[in-house]
């Protein structure tokens, strides 16, 4: 059996929404699978369980509440319900995806960046290898 090295880097990622970058705005990202399962108990008491095919998908952002006209906590705002497409570059991998926008939160603790935690609905992620 081969021993397969591990390719150990720091998450560093640029951010574009539809025909925007917007890398400054998101301090964080992940995809989030959620794969539904369902058991089912037999007659003998014997719970069988069962994997649906296809995960739900959410893209969980961590973004600066930057409400100028050009700023993505406006954009989501202004946006919400509207699907769009996102793309991520990070590393050897670049993530496309289609999410849905939801509203961030607004305000926070004084003398704080102010930041909001949002989860977009979203698409399975399509990975392509980062052009060198």
């Amino acid at each position: 059996m081969a021993t397969i090295a591990a390719n150990i880097r720091l998450i560093k990622a640029t951010f574009k929404l539809g025909t925007d970058t917007y890398t400054e705005h998101v301090s964080q990202y992940e995809f989030v699978p959620t794969t539904p399962s369902i058991s089912y108990t037999d007659v003998g008491g014997v719970v069988h369980k069962l994997a649906a095919d296809e995960s739900d998908w959410t893209l969980n952002l961590t973004l600066l509440q930057d409400f100028s006209a050009t700023g993505l906590a406006k954009y989501m705002l202004d946006h919400a319900g509207d699907e769009a497409e996102v793309e991520i570059v990070d590393g050897p991998a670049t993530w496309t995806a289609a999410v849905t926008c939801v509203p961030p939160r607004i305000g926070g603790a004084p003398k704080t960046v102010g930041t909001s935690q949002i989860a977009l609905p979203s698409s399975k992620p399509s990975w392509a290898a980062t052009p060198a």
